[in-house]
């Protein structure tokens, strides 16, 4: 059985009080992890990873982690495909990777214009088919590094595109609910970008948000709901943003907020790996 925790959680913006206050029930589901990242709600159950420890456990809302990938190569952010495979973003391979059914795992972009990548972070799977991924390079050091520069990469029918070498440290990647919109994370230099997204590619890059000041901790993982809001994982929680760019509210949360993913039924619930725990937060958002 896992703790719960319900805790008050005042709205807070960086530039001007958020519209409105909103109490959000925070239950601690899994801990004793080393550092989480990755989550993602599939087949009922939330996958998550624990990079150090190489694995990749499934939480089912009976309460129960279990072992679902180990050795997961590292494996960061995770997504399924269209039929239902996991892809994983592996820092130790230093690769994109697909769990097949056998238990094999194959490679997807390893290398760009042949030097290997740095480590994949994060990854978002457009409708398209079209395999979107930031490329830092958290998990290597100056010696390994091949390419001068992280990336934020496409990958589409096997080929490599470079989309940006211009962000510092490109972290969480997500679309937009029409996919029309790419929203990138820099992680240390606390911001947000957003790109356009068509059928000739992703173009138009600009500044969508930006936190005030420095922090320990830098902007990570994204999710994003049906209306366009925006849930990013930041150094003091979770930021929520509209469409806009508006921060209308800070979700307060101890540690190092890495990662976060939505589910919306009748409700919304935010799934939140934040160093060695994992939270899930039910919104209740007042009028």
């Amino acid at each position: 059985m896992y703790k719960l925790l319900i805790l008050l959680m005042l709205s807070v913006a960086i530039c001007q009080p958020a519209e409105a206050q909103s109490d959000h029930q925070i239950d601690l589901i899994s801990e004793g992890h080393r550092f989480t990242e990755g989550p993602l709600w599939y087949d009922n159950a939330l996958w998550f990873s624990d990079i150090p420890a190489s694995t990749i456990y499934r939480w089912q809302p009976e309460g129960e982690t279990t072992v679902a990938v180990r050795p997961s190569s590292g494996a960061n952010g995770l997504i399924v495909d269209t039929e239902g495979r996991l892809l994983m973003a592996q820092h130790q391979a230093r690769r994109i990777a697909r769990l097949n059914s056998d238990g094999t795992q194959t490679s997807l972009a390893s290398h760009y214009q042949d030097k290997r990548l740095n480590s994949p972070n994060d990854l978002v799977l457009a409708d398209s088919g079209t395999l979107y991924f930031t490329d830092p390079p958290f998990a290597v050091s100056a010696e390994e590094q091949e390419l001068d520069f992280a990336g934020v990469f496409a990958l589409h029918n096997g080929e490599l595109s470079l989309i940006d070498d211009e962000l510092e440290r490109p972290n969480g990647i997500i679309l937009s609910p029409d996919q029309s919109v790419l929203y990138v994370t820099d992680a240390y230099q606390w911001k947000i970008y957003a790109y356009d997204v068509t059928a000739d590619g992703v173009s138009n890059k600009r500044l969508f948000a930006a936190l005030e000041g420095e922090y320990d901790q830098g902007m990570d993982g994204m999710a994003v709901a049906a209306d366009g809001t925006l849930y990013v994982a930041g150094p003091e929680g979770i930021y929520v943003y509209t469409p806009a760019g508006e921060l209308t509210e800070r979700i307060a949360l101890p540690d190092f907020t890495a990662n976060v993913t939505l589910v919306e039924t009748d409700r919304q619930v935010l799934y939140v790996t934040n160093q060695t725990e994992v939270f899930r937060i039910i919104l209740n958002h007042k009028k």
